[in-house]
């Protein structure tokens, strides 16, 4: 076994934690359920079923049928085929099937919330949960389907047919029968019990195991945009003030201070940056929004994402089926429950699987991505524009080529339209589907969230983020070493009055010769620059020796494509972040 997995172990009293649903999406954790949490869970089942078959009355989940077949009554030979019944008629989900990091995930959620012992079963139940987990038997759940209540039902029902035994399940890289992976793995098909079924897909889990992929990738992206940010800003000869700690405090927005915390970390010690640090040398006064107000920018990303990462991690630890099994209270006015006060035989009907509380977190992220998505777009079309560059020339064209060959090359004029085809595919996945109400199963489950179905929007629109960052990358790259070959900074200082009366006295020589054109004289300043001077500071030169490896300086017109694609997994992966973190602290 590898010494290396994290052993997690759920318990009826305690949370899991954002660390521990990462090392079990990437399959690095090995998890079980406490002695105690079973022991409690078995003597409340106990209770509850010494409780119906005493007391006889209907119980939805345990007798009756289910939505809007809860007035049909159930015999007692027939309580374990209605509960199989559930799973097998309600795994309909279509459309392909979502990744195995996903469906570990969901598999801990549904696990972690059955184990607080609020929900009636057998713990022989969590633990078949968690046999699937630990033997990577990874049951086929297509992506569409849910509407979001009663919970992810058709996800949820795809999750359980394993433990059953049935349907397709990966399993050691290969697509088999469940029956045939639990035989290869020493066990045996679950036989589920009254409520058992219902238990198993009433939750929003699928959603949720989304999110929290989700969140964690936009995390990286947020990073990778202020590290973008700090690059930029010294490759367009910006200033580090905009984003200064006592300027924040004065409007202390969370997610602005901390962007603007990280940025400006990120900007430390550039030589590039004091090259132009005196007004005298460039003449500059302010920058764009697209690089002054990033802080504000990204920072309401931030908090964007950081609201929904803490919506999920309290989903993930919630007790979401229904019924739901609660102690009996001494104050109840039932007088036949009276004899069980304290036990667990409250059987409570709610609504604790409707997903409206994710969904409309998860919204948050395709609002914090079609935020950043456009601050990048901005960003590419100003690198491209020579009028707004600071010297970089158009289409960040390599200095050293002849005007002739200038003439028919493009250089990096295109990723720019990429970008703003990205940037429109971003914001077309923002249709805020949970406002939209469509009544289900006869107008039993007359309002259901559609969350889930945002969930997979937004998963699908996450690859999207690494491109548009991935290209704006490129273009920081290609600046940077232009910067490098250029000798001197583009500066605005006013000329003199020496040189401005020179001037004048050009025009009326100008004027007094005979020919229809007026003089017009424009003067571009240049201030040289030392070699040394010309670089970004380690933590930008670090991710430069990164990147150039991918994406070399477009000195002539190629194809970039691939290179592209390669800069987006780069990113996506993290290793952007990750070669930041060696120089800042990003908390």
């Amino acid at each position: 076994m590898n010494n290396k997995l994290m052993k997690i172990e759920l318990d009826y009293k305690r949370e899991i934690t954002l660390d521990q649903v990462e090392a079990v999406a990437k399959g690095e954790a090995r998890v079980g359920l406490s002695e105690e949490s079973q022991k409690v869970i078995d003597e409340r089942r106990t209770q509850l079923e010494r409780f119906i078959e005493k007391q006889g009355f209907p119980a939805y989940g345990f007798n009756r049928g289910f939505g809007h077949n809860v007035d049909l009554q159930v015999k007692p030979e027939h309580l374990s085929q209605l509960q199989e019944n559930l799973i097998i008629s309600h795994a309909v989900g279509m459309g392909d099937p979502v990744s195995s990091e996903i469906v570990r995930v969901m598999i801990l959620l549904r696990a972690q919330s059955l184990s607080r012992g609020y929900s009636g079963i057998r713990s022989k139940v969590i633990i078949q949960l968690l046999n699937l987990l630990n033997h990577d038997i990874l049951p086929v759940i297509p992506e569409m389907g849910s509407v979001g209540a009663s919970g992810d039902l058709a996800p949820l029902s795809h999750l359980a047919l394993g433990l059953l035994g049935l349907g397709k399940v990966h399993h050691q890289g290969r697509l088999v029968e469940a029956s045939d992976a639990l035989t290869a793995a020493g066990l045996e098909p679950l036989k589920l019990e009254m409520k058992e079924g219902l238990a198993l897909n009433n939750g929003i889990q699928f959603m949720t195991a989304i999110g929290l992929y989700c969140c964690q990738q936009m995390q990286t992206y947020l990073k990778t945009a202020c590290v973008h940010t700090a690059m930029t800003a010294q490759v367009m000869l910006s200033t580090e003030t905009p984003f200064r700690e006592d300027l924040h405090q004065l409007r202390p927005h969370p997610g602005s201070v901390k962007t603007a915390r990280w940025i400006k970390a990120l900007m430390e010690e550039s030589p590039l940056r004091e090259a132009h640090r005196d007004y005298c040398i460039d003449g500059e006064i302010q920058d764009p929004y697209n690089i002054r107000c990033a802080a504000q920018i990204l920072g309401s990303c931030a908090e964007l994402i950081d609201e929904c990462e803490l919506t999920l991690l309290r989903e993930a630890n919630s007790v979401t089926d229904n019924p739901i099994i609660l102690p009996i209270i001494a104050d109840t006015r039932e007088t036949s429950k009276s004899e069980y006060q304290g036990q667990f035989v409250d059987i409570v009907s709610g609504g604790h699987f409707h997903g409206m509380p994710v969904a409309v977190r998860l919204y948050n992220l395709i609002q914090a991505m079609g935020i950043m998505a456009g601050l990048t777009n901005q960003r590419c079309a100003r690198f491209v524009d020579d009028t707004r560059n600071k010297g970089l020339g158009r289409d960040l064209k390599w200095p050293d080529l002849p005007e002739e060959i200038k003439a028919i090359s493009s250089a990096m004029m295109m990723p720019e339209y990429s970008s703003a085809a990205l940037a429109n595919a971003i914001w077309g996945e923002a249709m805020p589907s949970h406002l939209f109400n469509i009544s289900t199963n006869t107008g039993q489950e007359d309002h259901v969230s559609m969350g889930a179905g945002l969930a997979i929007r937004i998963l699908k629109a996450l690859p999207k983020m690494s491109y548009i960052l991935a290209i704006e990358l490129a273009y920081i790259s290609q600046a940077a070493a232009i910067r490098r070959k250029l000798d001197f900074i583009p500066s605005k200082v006013p000329v003199s009055k020496e040189v401005k009366d020179h001037f004048e006295d050009i025009k009326k020589e100008f004027r007094k010769k005979t020919n229809p054109f007026s003089l017009d004289i424009q003067v571009k300043e240049k201030y040289p620059v030392a070699k040394a001077n010309r670089r970004l500071n380690k933590v930008g030169e670090c991710i430069l020796k990164e990147v150039f490896r991918i994406f070399p300086t477009v000195k002539e017109d190629c194809i970039l494509s691939d290179k592209l694609g390669s800069l987006a997994n780069l990113i996506s992966n993290g290793n952007v972040v990750r070669t930041a973190s060696e120089f800042i602290d990003f908390k």
